[in-house]
C-alpha cells in the first residue's frame, strides 16, 4: 500500500449457478469508496491484494461464500509480485484479467499455481492463439454473452469445444439468456437472470403458485393478532412443523421445548413468527432457486440494518421490502399485479414499485451495492461505508438461516 496508508475495499458477492440453479461459487466483488459509479481502482494490483486481505483476513470466506468457492479476479502484477499466494487453493478460483500481458513470466506463475493446487479461470474471454499456453492450464473460462453478439458467442464456443473446460456465461440478465447459454453449451451461468424471470403482463400467477400467494395474504392479514396467526398457521401441518422447530432450534437459543403454535407464538412474539412464516413459505415454493431466496433475506437483513438507527419504527418495513424484492421472480408475475393480490403495508408497496420512503431508498441502495455500481436517485443519500457494513453482517445472518431453512 503506498506509503503504509491501508485501500478501503468493500466486498460484495455474486453468484454462478449450474444448470439446476445450485450455487457453485461467488464471484468477489468490490467497491472503494468514494470511487464512482464503480470500484474506481486504477492499479490492479493494489486493489486486489485489499480484496484477498479483506475477505480472508477481515470477513473470512466461510461469511462471504459458505461451503462454496470463491472466485477472485488477479491481475498479472498481483501474480508476479505475491508468491506464494496466501489463499486456500481448494476455495479459490484465481480469475485472470483480461488484457494482461501473455509471457514466459506469466506462464511460468500460472503453471506454479496450478501445480500448488489452485483453479485457473480466464475471464471475459476472446480467443487469441496467444492464450493458448493458459488455456492449456485453465479449467474455467468465462464469455461475456452480454458484451458479445450471438454469432460470436457461437464461435467461441466451437473454439473451446473438445478442451477439458468449464464455460461461463457472464452477465446472463433474462431467463431467455440463460435458456439460450444453457442449450447451447454452457455450464454455469452468473448474472441476475434468476431474479428477473420472463414476465407475462396479465397473464396472472400461475396456478402452482396461488397456493402459496394465499398462505402470503393471510399472513399479512393476520399481522400482530396471536389468535389469527395461530389460525393460519395450524392450518398448514408443515408450515406448523416447520415453526415449532424453528422455535425449539438453538438458532433463538431455544432451552426449553415448546410443543405447539401458541406457545412458538408467546415465546418468539407475533412478528417474528409472521416473519418467519412468510420466509418458509416462500422458501417452500416449488421449483425456486434456492439462491433466490438467499438473496430475498440478504436484501431484508441489510435494508432493516439500514434503516433501523435513523428510524427504527421502519425497521420491521424494511425487512419485508427486501424479503418481498424477490416475489416478483418467485410467483413469476409483474410485481405491480403480485402486489394488487397482497395486502401488505402502502409503505412497504410503494417501496417495492417505486423506491420511496426510508424502505425504497435502503432496498435501492442495497440493489446498487449488490451490482458494485453507485445509487442514483433513491438510495443514493447512503454512505457506502454504512451498506457494505450492513451487507457484511447480514451475510453471516442470513447463511446462519439458510442453516435453518435447510
Amino acid at each position: 500500500m503506498t506509503g503504509g496508508r491501508r485501500l478501503e475495499v468493500l466486498v460484495a458477492r455474486q453468484p454462478i449457478l449450474d444448470a439446476r440453479l445450485e450455487v457453485v461459487g461467488y464471484e468477489l466483488l468490490f467497491r472503494r469508496p468514494g470511487g464512482g459509479q464503480h470500484a474506481g481502482v486504477t492499479d490492479a494490483e493494489r486493489a486486489t491484494s485489499q480484496v484477498i486481505v479483506d475477505a480472508i483476513g477481515e470477513l473470512g470466506l466461510e461469511r462471504l461464500v459458505g461451503n462454496r468457492r470463491a472466485f477472485v479476479n488477479v491481475s498479472r502484477e498481483l501474480l508476479l509480485a505475491v508468491r506464494p499466494l496466501p489463499l486456500p487453493p481448494e476455495r479459490v478460483v484465481l480469475e485472470i484479467l483480461e488484457e494482461q500481458a501473455i509471457d514466459a513470466e506469466l506462464f511460468a506463475v500460472a503453471r506454479e499455481l496450478v501445480g500448488a493446487g489452485f483453479t485457473l479461470a480466464l475471464d471475459d474471454f476472446v480467443y487469441d492463439p496467444a492464450l493458448e499456453p493458459l488455456l492449456g492450464l485453465a479449467s474455467i473460462v468465462k464469455l461475456d454473452v452480454l458484451a458479445l453478439a450471438a454469432d460470436a458467442v457461437t464461435e467461441q464456443l466451437s473454439l473451446l469445444r473438445g478442451r477439458d473446460l468449464q464455460l461461463v456465461a457472464e452477465k446472463v440478465e433474462t431467463t431467455a439468456d440463460f435458456a439460450r447459454c444453457r442449450d447451447t453449451g454452457f455450464d454455469l451461468f452468473q448474472g441476475y437472470f434468476y431474479a428477473r424471470p420472463e414476465l407475462v403482463r396479465g397473464r396472472g400467477i400461475p396456478t402452482d403458485r396461488l397456493g402459496a400467494l394465499g398462505t402470503l395474504s393471510a399472513l399479512q392479514r393476520a399481522a400482530g393478532s396471536l389468535e389469527q396467526l395461530e389460525e393460519v398457521i395450524s392450518r398448514d401441518v408443515t408450515l406448523s412443523y416447520k415453526i415449532l422447530r424453528y422455535a425449539n432450534s438453538a438458532f433463538v437459543g431455544a432451552r426449553t421445548p415448546v410443543g405447539s403454535v401458541r406457545a412458538a407464538l408467546v415465546r418468539l412474539g407475533t412478528r417474528t413468527v409472521q416473519q418467519w412464516a412468510t420466509v418458509l413459505t416462500l422458501a417452500g415454493i416449488r421449483d425456486a432457486p434456492a439462491e433466490l431466496i438467499a438473496t430475498g433475506l440478504l436484501r431484508a437483513r441489510t435494508c432493516r440494518l439500514l434503516v433501523s438507527d435513523a428510524d427504527p419504527e421502519r425497521a420491521e418495513g424494511a425487512f419485508m421490502t427486501g424479503l418481498f424484492s424477490v416475489l416478483d421472480a418467485l410467483l413469476q408475475a409483474p410485481m405491480d399485479e403480485v402486489l394488487d393480490a397482497l395486502p401488505l403495508d402502502a409503505a412497504v408497496s410503494a417501496a417495492l414499485l417505486e423506491r420511496t420512503g426510508p424502505e425504497g431508498e435502503a432496498l435501492a441502495a442495497v440493489l446498487a451495492y449488490e451490482t458494485g455500481v453507485s445509487a442514483t436517485g433513491p438510495g443514493a443519500g447512503y454512505d457506502l461505508r454504512a451498506v457494505g457494513a450492513a451487507y457484511h453482517e447480514a451475510l453471516a445472518w442470513t447463511q446462519a438461516l439458510e442453516s435453518e431453512l435447510a
